[in-house]
């Protein structure tokens, strides 16, 4: 048999019809609009607007819904007068149907229309209802969304979801650009509402606008809600770059970079929220040519708001935030948050007031830990910025743990804001003081206290703080200070136990355990420092703290150890019966005689809060020195 020659598309049967892999696609052909079915029938011409909401009226009217390919090409849509709840291409989609909307990358650019409507709109505006289960994922992918036209009062943002009898189905955004060039800055861009398994992978948001975005993503009741493999940038700032309301939101391998005044927005008014961040990094410190296209790459924002007032859960593991401090702001919250950082490195620079704080708090309770982490301050560049941890009076339980930090500050102490309402616990961390300011070494005063009601605990155990700064004038030490310079302030308890300081090696000089700018210190014997400590004076003049002896009590009276550390009382002479200390309640005798007799040469030890107690009918001497530092 004669073998027929090849030719392709030709069969003995005769052409083969190219399958399709949409229901209806969207292109523009010499400088008109069209919309076709996979048919070939051609159902819309020359409005952008309309043949994209036919398109999406024709796969939906299929029993299973279907695809919507819009080609490559610039797609400049008609401006939008409002109506159809602030939407300019609505779909409802059935419980057992799918919408997937699909471009060519960013060779396919939707210029986002202008806005003449006297409120926020957006182009697309996918609604769910039906009773049943939902069955199928729906989809919008592979499209640059461009906002270059829009010169209004109000935005056009890209997506809006909303369920209008059934809370919950599938979304994702996947290969989605957003470019934000000029114009209207965008207000929400993507307002998630109501659904579950909602996934932004590919992600790309960009915005060089001297009018800044609102935000690049935001996700209200949504369950399970995910942002992956995604790149957020805003060169002029900006609301934040990912809020969430009601809900649970992963943050995974995802950059985030600008000025935002804020990272991630909390917004539930009265019930819980998460955000779980993960292998992502935050800002970054890089300008010119190692930049986004010269841009800075990121500011000295808080990493966490509170908009709301519902209950906030943050965890961040893994991950590396190079610009924003991690700060809490909880905006006057009366409810709780809980805060996770753990094996994440945190460069807060730029000159902030600091690292690590919660500020603006209400009466909600914040439980924060950061644990694992490498932490610094101004880190790399000179000296600048502040106190490296301010808790500003929150009703909190901090807890600092395991940490490397680096603390390159030229002002402020290096722990502030231990309020009657918070305990916090730093333990087990390698501290360098790296700092200095006009030829002094920085941080000189360790805790700043200044509260106006007694309480609050700090626990600062088997640290190791080490000044590597060698001051060339002289600086003076205290591990406690007051900064106010009148006035009466109580200083909460702090307990030092098994740390280890490593002062600097020349003029250095220490003022005292529980230092003050002038104002009274109303209980001083607040303040414990354990003999576990460790300090090194090579180069700081610390063999004694300087106490005042005082005069015997009367027979029978308790004389109290009001100083902040241990004390040693040698007592002789006199004629008496009993020397007795009391500690914790409980009364131990350390010398008695059954006759009134001389008190032989008697050594005392005293802790903070304990009394001393002598019976005597002839008074004894004593001499009150310090316990000697190890």
């Amino acid at each position: 048999m004669q073998q027929l020659p090849y030719y392709p598309f030709i069969t003995r049967g005769g052409p083969i019809k190219r399958k399709l892999t949409y229901d209806a696609v969207v292109f523009v052909e010499d400088n008109h609009y069209f919309a076709e079915d996979n048919n070939g029938h051609i159902f819309c011409q020359d409005s952008p607007t309309a043949c994209i909401q036919e398109a999406v009226n024709y796969v939906l009217s299929k029993s299973t819904g279907g695809k919507v390919y819009i080609r490559a090409g610039d797609y400049y849509l008609a401006p939008f007068t409002g109506g159809q709840s602030q939407i300019v291409v609505s779909a409802t989609i059935p419980y057992n149907a799918a919408l997937i909307v699909e471009g060519d990358d960013d060779a396919t650019r939707i210029h986002l229309p202008q806005n003449n409507s006297s409120n926020t709109a957006w182009l697309f505006g996918w609604s769910w209802n039906g009773a049943a289960p939902y069955t199928r994922k729906s989809k919008l992918s592979n499209i640059a969304f461009i906002n270059d036209v829009n010169v209004g009062s109000y935005a056009m943002s890209v997506l809006v979801t909303s369920a209008s009898t059934n809370d919950s189905s599938g979304l994702e955004v996947d290969s989605v650009s957003v470019y934000d060039i000029q114009g209207t800055g965008l207000w929400f861009t993507f307002w998630i509402n109501n659904l579950y398994d909602v996934t932004f992978s590919r992600y790309r948001f960009f915005s060089v606008n001297s009018n800044t975005p609102r935000t690049a993503g935001l996700f209200d009741s949504v369950s399970h809600g995910k942002v992956v493999n995604s790149f957020i940038f805003s060169k002029n700032g900006g609301w934040n770059a990912i809020e969430n309301g009601e809900g649970s939101i992963l943050v995974d391998s995802t950059e985030i970079y600008g000025t935002f005044s804020a990272i991630f927005q909390f917004d539930e008014t009265d019930s819980r929220s998460y955000i779980n961040v993960t292998n992502s990094i935050i800002g970054m410190n890089r300008y010119g040519t190692q930049g986004a296209q010269g841009y800075n790459m990121g500011s000295t924002a808080p990493l966490i708001y509170n908009y709301g007032n519902g209950t906030v859960n943050f965890t961040m593991t893994s991950s590396q935030v190079y610009w924003p401090n991690i700060t809490y702001n909880a905006d006057g919250a009366s409810s709780t948050a809980n805060i996770l950082i753990r094996n994440t490195i945190v460069d807060a620079s730029g000159c902030p007031p600091y690292a690590i704080a919660i500020t603006n708090p209400g009466s909600g309770s914040v439980y924060m830990e950061i644990v694992g982490s490498w932490i610094g301050l101004n880190t790399g560049f000179n000296a600048c910025g502040d106190r490296l941890i301010n808790l500003n009076g929150a009703n909190t339980i901090f807890k600092f743990r395991s940490n490397i930090v680096f603390h390159n500050a030229t002002s402020g102490p290096w722990m502030s804001g231990v309020g009657p309402n918070t305990i916090a616990d730093i333990e087990d961390n390698y501290i360098y003081e790296i700092g200095s300011y006009n030829g002094y070494a920085i941080p000189s005063q360790l805790i700043y206290f200044g509260n106006s009601s007694s309480g609050g605990l700090l626990k600062l155990i088997n640290n190791t703080f080490t000044w590597t700064a060698t001051p060339s004038n002289a600086t003076t030490f205290y591990l406690t200070y007051n900064p106010n310079s009148s006035g009466t302030y109580y200083m909460p308890t702090i307990i030092m136990k098994g740390n280890t300081f490593n002062f600097p090696t020349s003029n250095a000089t220490f003022g005292g355990f529980v230092g003050s700018a002038g104002a009274t210190t109303a209980n001083p014997s607040a303040s414990f420092v354990d003999l576990d400590n460790t300090f090194n004076l090579s180069g700081i003049n610390l063999p004694y703290p300087s106490i005042t002896t005082p005069a015997v009590p009367s027979s029978g009276t308790a004389q109290s150890n009001t100083y902040p550390y241990p004390v040693e009382v040698y007592i002789s002479g006199g004629s008496a019966t009993a020397v007795q200390t009391t500690r914790g309640g409980v009364t131990y005798t350390v010398w008695s005689s059954s006759t009134a007799t001389t008190i032989p040469p008697l050594l005392v030890r005293l802790e903070p809060g304990d009394s001393i107690t002598i019976t005597y009918s002839t008074a004894p001497s004593w001499s009150w020195l310090p316990a000697r530092l190890p």
